[in-house]
This record gives structure tokens, C-alpha cells and sequence, in this order.
């Protein structure tokens, strides 16, 4: 579960960067809700993606 969690969240922060580069940004906040849904999910299960996860991403 944890290295499917961690290709999801790659992917997810590789589509955001891809929407933002593009400047589509109907794109970019659907892969930054996505992303932090993937967040959530590993916070209930206790899993710490801290690491993973580029924080400037979720803010846009």
C-alpha cells in the first residue's frame, strides 16, 4: 500500500507541475485536490508523506 501510495502522489505532483508549467489552471487545482486527498488518506492510515510531498505545490 505505502509504494502505491507513493507512485500515486508522484504522479499527482507530476500533473500539477505539468498543469502549472502549462498555465491551465482548472487543471492544476483538480491534481492539487487529488494530491491532498492522497495526503488525507495516508494521514488516517498513519502514514507520514511529509517526505513526498512538495509543499509548494499544495499552496499554489
Amino acid at each position: 500500500m505505502i509504494e502505491e501510495l507513493r507512485i500515486q502522489i508522484t504522479a499527482a505532483q507530476e500533473r500539477l507541475a505539468a498543469a502549472v508549467e502549462a498555465d491551465q489552471p482548472y487543471e492544476a487545482a483538480r491534481h492539487r485536490a487529488r494530491l491532498e486527498d492522497l495526503i488525507e488518506m495516508a494521514a488516517r492510515h498513519g502514514i507520514d508523506v511529509s517526505a513526498w510531498v512538495d509543499q509548494a505545490r499544495l499552496r499554489g
